[in-house]
């Protein structure tokens, strides 16, 4: 399978959503029959081509719903909907909510519908569900260590934990909500785990105020964890409009459970 091939379509496609899409043109730009394109297409992800079309063009109005101050009706058209009850109609299909709701509704929650990667482990057909969220800055106090490269570092996290539990301060990280996150410093990798309790004994990071995207892992198992961090990086960052900030993601973990903090850049009704 020519996935490179499929990719191409794919970000072609992204390129032109706010344009009027012709198919037999897109086929026979890449040297593709129409027909076998659409089935190909459909054979893989279990969506014909048109619906991916119309669930990626709701999922950017979706977000400039949420981000700008566009008037509605405008959002509509750009998406290529001539009214405004048509465009209502397809979007409370899609999101169970009429865009009226997203656009008064003051919650965190953000639904996107993501871009699809050819050859990724990630081909979804689901709505992903995330919240933003505005914190202040905090300090973790906790234990690190520290490698050059990752299969290295991932050795010592495994031993580091053994310690922390022996020692019993991975209860008490627990008793306090703990947060982990791996950075870069001084050309090395460093993972550190703690909590908010302050101590002069441990090891600190300051996590910095400003704008986080939260994911929901669903398990505080550490496969899980790099699963959801690779899904965010290989999928949901290209199919948003959000900025990433070059700062570490944050691990939160609560009981059986664990929550990805990915830093944003600062939006004030960013322009789309």
């Amino acid at each position: 399978m020519n996935y490179e091939l499929l990719n191409n379509i794919i970000e072609y496609i992204e390129q032109n959503l706010t344009e009027k899409i012709n198919y037999k043109e897109i086929a026979k730009k890449f040297g593709l029959n129409d027909f076998i394109m659409q089935r190909v297409f459909s054979i893989i992800t279990g969506i014909s081509i048109f619906e991916y079309v119309r669930k990626r063009r709701l999922s950017l109005a979706y977000e400039e719903l949420k981000l700008t101050d566009k008037k509605i009706i405008d959002i509509a058209l750009k998406y290529g909907y001539d009214s405004c009850v048509s465009f209502t109609r397809s979007f409370k299909k899609e999101f169970c909510l009429p865009p009226s709701f997203v656009r008064k509704d003051k919650n965190n929650n953000y639904k996107l519908f993501p871009k699809i990667k050819f050859g990724s482990d990630f081909i979804d057909k689901n709505i992903i569900n995330y919240e933003i969220k505005k914190i202040d800055d905090f300090t973790i106090y906790g234990k690190k260590v520290s490698a050059k490269t990752f299969d290295d570092l991932h050795y010592k996290i495994r031993k580091l934990y053994n310690n922390i539990i022996n020692n019993k301060l991975y209860d008490v990280f627990n008793q306090n909500e703990r947060y982990a996150l791996t950075y870069y410093d001084n050309d090395l990798n460093v993972y550190l785990v703690g909590s908010k309790l302050k101590s002069d004994k441990l090891d600190s990071y300051k996590v910095k105020k400003g704008e986080y995207a939260i994911f929901e892992v669903g398990t505080d198992k550490q496969k899980d964890i790099i699963k959801t961090i690779k899904f965010i990086d290989e999928i949901w960052y290209g199919s948003s409009k959000l900025e990433i900030k070059d700062d570490p993601y944050i691990e939160c973990y609560t009981k059986n459970n664990c929550y990805i903090y990915v830093p944003l850049e600062r939006r004030n009704k960013i322009d789309m």
